[in-house]
């Protein structure tokens, strides 16, 4: 019973092993790859579909090679161009499909790819596939193109070699891209007809090289035909473009600037142009006005403008601007100007029988006459100057009652200005007359008694006391402080009490000079034994109301405390002031027991003063 049931477990283990084989069959025959995932390389893209075999050859694990290199080049061999394009397979091609590269050409190789090199093969460009060294410039891949290029032809017409002027890099087609990418500008400006006409009509004959590019280079046929005017005749410039803008839809009906060479105003914007250009000339018409009216100004008669002397530049009195030539604005101030009585009286009074050149424009020059005419007062006799305007303003109605301004030679002030003018111009003479005080009141001076000016010295020089201003001569403001101050008792004394007899000069202006007899005469105190000097103003002031309030400063011996006594107490001979004593006031007794074992000791007033000058001990 034992053996049988150990055979049944033996049968079903066998059967076991029989399924389990199976099944694992089945596994591999339809094999989920996802546990490749957990190995070091992962699968991903066209790796899942290719056979086990084609990575593990010879059903080989250990060491299979893990980079694109090895496996497709080192193995497989598969780059097409040889690793020329280097070792680095996935930096362009990606495991989902071997087709789809991701190649970047600006980055990789330094030169962008425009959509049409885009689209065509690498061998285009990269011959043999060569790329080290491949040259970017255009001509050296299209150099073809460029040379069998006929409309236009690239060559004959000296296009540049660098294409690029015209074919942009990012058009889709080479073909007629010159009507976009050329700039026509940078060469010439196409504007107004130039921009309508064909390539052909400068262009001839499909030449660009040596196109002329000035206006005259193309159209100095259409110059030279040109009638109205008639460019060459006229001289006109072969400088198109002054007349003919380039943005003009039409040559005709030129914009020419007549200002730029002789401004039409007035007269001239209304006239044709045969009025100036006659027999349509045009070269070497005046642009002065002479030369154009001198006919007009030889026939002028109101006034002749040749007998008058009147310039030829017509301009000076007729405005370019005026519609006529009449009515001239001739600017008569610019010469002479016109006011009061000229500007009342009629052209001839001055421009007799119609002469104007030489007038003469200062006052003698025409008034001469009536300046040696006149009487009141004669102006010839009177030395008065010829220019008439130091007196007649020229903005005066009338030529009498002249602004003479007196002032000018001589200030009217004071009695001055009331006497009548005879008074100083005696005889009507007017030349000479004395403009200092002596010499018309000389007289005056030396009849004068009181005072007497000669004997008094008084200087001729009158103003020094009489004031211009003054109504009248009496009363002058003599500044006796000038010479010397009056003040006090000086201020209320007679003049003559200081001038005796009338006597001015040499008066003294010391105080001795008239009080040295005072002086002398004084006894209380005796001035002149008393020493005091004669300078009287030491103790005297000038502004005391009387001469005894003397103030002597006793400065040689100050005078206070015990000192402050009075004077004859130290000054004990009478009146006389220059010996004093102190031994009346300082008996010796004390005094020697003082100045007991001072050397040199004396009892003398003199010997006291030497020690004690200040009174002190």
């Amino acid at each position: 019973m034992r053996t049988t049931r150990l055979f049944a477990i033996a049968l079903l283990g066998l059967l076991g092993l029989l399924t389990g084989a199976r099944d694992a069959s089945a596994q591999f025959e339809t094999p989920s790859r996802a546990f490749h995932n957990g190995t070091s390389f992962r699968l991903e893209g066209r790796h899942q579909t290719v056979p086990c075999t084609s990575c593990h050859i010879n059903n080989q694990y250990a060491g299979t090679p893990r980079t694109c290199y090895q496996c497709h080049w080192v193995r497989r061999k598969d780059d097409r161009y040889q690793t020329r394009l280097g070792n680095d397979c996935e930096s362009c091609h990606r495991p989902t499909s071997w087709t789809a590269v991701n190649f970047n050409h600006s980055t990789l190789a330094g030169v962008a790819l425009g959509p049409n090199h885009r689209t065509i093969g690498c061998d285009s460009c990269h011959i043999n596939a060569q790329f080290k060294g491949t040259t970017s410039d255009c001509f050296s891949c299209h150099q073809r193109d460029y040379q069998s290029t006929a409309s236009p032809n690239h060559v004959a017409a000296g296009f540049p070699t660098t294409c690029d002027s015209c074919h942009k890099p990012n058009d889709t087609v080479w073909q007629n891209s010159g009507g976009r990418g050329f700039n026509h500008a940078s060469v010439f400006q196409l504007v107004g007809r130039h921009a309508t006409v064909t390539c052909v009509s400068c262009h001839k004959n499909n030449v660009y090289r040596g196109t002329s590019r000035d206006c005259v280079g193309c159209h100095l046929p259409e110059y030279n035909a040109t009638r109205t005017p008639n460019h060459a005749a006229a001289g006109f410039p072969t400088t198109c473009e002054t007349c003919h803008r380039a943005t003009d839809a039409q040559w005709a009906g030129a914009n020419f600037n007549h200002n730029a060479v002789f401004a039409l105003q007035g007269v001239h914007a209304t006239v044709q142009c045969v009025s100036c250009h006659k027999n349509n000339v045009y070269r070497g018409t005046a642009r002065d006005c002479a030369g154009c009216h001198i006919a007009k100004y030889n026939a002028t008669t109101t006034p002749n403008h040749a007998a008058a002397g009147f310039p030829t530049t017509c301009d000076s009195c007729h405005r370019p601007t005026d519609t006529q030539w009449a009515g001239a604005s001739f600017n008569h101030n610019a010469v002479f100007a016109l006011q009061g009585v000229h500007a009342t009286v009629q052209c001839a009074t001055c421009h007799k029988n119609n002469v104007y050149r030489g007038t003469a424009r200062d006052c003698a020059g025409c008034h001469i006459a009536k300046y040696n005419a006149t009487s009141k007062p004669n102006h010839a006799a009177a030395g008065f100057p010829t220019t008439c305007e130091s007196c007649h303003r020229a903005t005066d109605a009338q030529w009498t009652g002249v602004a003479f301004n007196h002032n000018a030679v001589f200030a009217l002030q004071g009695v001055h200005a009331t006497v009548q003018c005879t008074t100083c111009h005696k005889n009507n003479v007017y030349r000479g007359t004395a403009r200092d005080c002596a010499g018309c009141h000389i007289a005056k001076y030396n009849a004068t008694t009181a005072p007497n000016h000669p004997a008094a010295g008084f200087p001729t020089t009158c103003e020094a006391c009489h004031r211009a201003t003054d109504t009248r001569w009496t009363g002058v403001s003599f500044n006796h402080n000038a010479s010397f101050p009056l003040q006090g008792v000086h201020a209320t004394t007679a003049c003559a009490s200081c001038h005796k007899n009338n006597v001015y000069k040499g008066t003294s202006r010391d105080c001795a000079g008239c009080h040295i007899a005072k002086y002398n005469a004084t006894t209380s105190p005796n001035h002149a034994s008393a020493g005091f000097p004669t300078s009287c103003d030491s103790c005297h002031r000038a502004t005391d109301t009387s001469w005894s309030q003397g103030r002597f400063s006793h400065t040689q011996f100050p005078l206070s405390g015990r000192h402050n006594v009075a004077c004859t107490q130290c000054h004990t001979t009478p009146n006389n002031y220059r010996v004093f004593s102190c031994t009346t006031c300082h008996g010796r007794s004390e005094t020697d027991s003082k100045h007991r074992g001072r050397s040199g000791y004396v009892y003398d007033s003199n010997a006291c003063y030497s020690c004690h000058p200040n009174g002190r001990s």
